[in-house]
């Protein structure tokens, strides 16, 4: 393509003069740093673009950017320099969904928008995320990131966001996490400044297996008092580096959890560090719990083990109904769409399960000889796999391991 400069320039104004409202506008063969022509900032009657596998132009081609009615905005592998996202952005007053893919070269993102209700940021090396101003942003959704060295984290501070619902995928391992101006870290004291009312639903990616990043977990939890649903992905580590360490039984974060009424555990193992954690919030308010065992196709470990290793972390439970699934996808999960993550009609976006049920005879290996005997399970969030928990209530009662309310 970028032989064909001029011609690309010309097809642009064509499609400018015509008044096109939907553009995705891809680079192939490689390379991906062939410059974009700045006529493209000037297609004032875009209303969704996509880019990718290109190189923006230089500043000064998109001082000129002008999108008035721009929403939604995806730039996918493309070369860039810092600042320039943020000048599209001020250059689009309605802008709506902000997706950013495989950005190689350290993304240093400053959010300032009136407009804004989603940004996802996926597969991408990202150094800091700082959301200064965005009184309308909804969604926040960091996936799959990409650091350029070892133990390379990304910051990511949250100062002005009211109306901040769902957010995720927090990690312990890849995250710092700011809030006004703090910095998160074990054994700080909690105050008004330093939490984010607003959240909802959280999705964390932890591994349970390194103490140091278990103990953000409680840490992390104390930010978002008023946490109604969370979302646990448990990633493999090589190895543990000592005994897990949760402790959740001082007041701050009793009292942070008490808002979450439900829970979806994925990629259980039946590790220590994962039992640790069950044991620690089955006792709390909650009052329906999925776990997802990992699928042993992918992950290697004793289903039937596992499974003991559940049903002893479930003798604390309160109220609490637990009901147990078996992931049919790979290790981590499905990679992250764009338009999931952006469909506002989607109560939760990190909702995507693919998983299944374990059948009687599956049950009865691994050792539950009850199934059926207990209450039915109760749940209503939507897995966007075809199919949805609340559908599946009936068939829970008959071949799921449900271990239902206890007094």
């Amino acid at each position: 393509m970028g032989a064909h400069q001029a011609q690309l320039a010309r097809w642009l104004q064509l499609l400018a003069a015509k008044g096109v409202r939907e553009l995705v506008l891809v680079n192939r063969p490689w390379p991906c740093d062939v410059p974009l022509p700045d006529t493209l900032f000037t297609i004032s009657s875009l209303v969704r673009l996509y880019i990718g596998l290109w190189k923006l132009p230089d500043t000064a081609g998109l001082r000129g950017a002008s999108f008035p009615n721009l929403r939604e905005l995806g730039i996918c592998t493309v070369v860039m320099e810092q600042g320039d996202v943020e000048t599209i952005v001020a250059s689009s007053p309605v802008l709506e969904v902000l997706s950013i893919q495989g950005s190689h070269k350290g993304l240093r993102l400053r959010l300032v928008s009136q407009s804004l209700r989603c940004v996802q940021i996926c597969s991408s090396v990202v150094e800091n995320v700082t959301v200064v101003k965005a009184p309308c942003l909804e969604r926040l959704i960091l996936q799959g990131g990409r650091h350029a060295a070892s133990g390379m984290c990304t910051m990511v501070s949250i100062l002005d966001a009211p109306k901040l619902h769902f957010f995720g995928f927090l990690g312990p391992g890849n995250h710092v996490l700011g809030i006004g101006g703090t910095v998160i870290m074990a054994g700080i004291k909690e105050s008004a400044a330093t939490i984010v009312a607003s959240v909802k639903i959280l999705s964390l990616n932890v591994r349970f297996g390194l103490p140091n990043e278990a103990r953000m977990v409680p840490m992390f939890l104390k930010c978002f008092p008023n946490v109604v649903r969370l979302h646990i992905m448990s990633r493999k580590c090589n190895g543990s580096t000592g005994k897990p360490s949760l402790n959740f039984q001082e007041g701050p974060t009793e009292s942070a959890m008490l808002h979450i009424k439900e829970m979806y555990f994925r990629e259980f193992r039946g590790e220590q560090g994962e039992v640790a954690f069950l044991k620690s919030i089955f006792p709390k308010v909650l009052e329906t719990a999925v776990i997802i065992m990992a699928n042993p196709s992918f992950t290697p470990f004793s289903v039937a083990v596992a499974f003991s290793k559940l049903k002893e972390a479930s003798e604390v439970i309160r109220c609490c109904q637990v009901l147990l699934l078996k992931s049919t996808g790979p290790e981590g999960g499905k990679a992250w769409s764009f338009k999931e993550g952006s469909d506002f009609s989607c109560e939760d976006p990190f909702s995507t399960v693919e998983s299944s049920l374990f059948t009687p005879e599956q049950s009865k290996f691994i050792g539950f000889d009850e199934v059926g005997n207990r209450h039915d399970a109760c749940c209503t969030m939507p897995v966007r796999s075809g199919r949805s928990l609340d559908v599946l209530n009936y068939e829970l009662g008959m071949v799921s391991a449900s271990f239902g309310s206890r007094p």
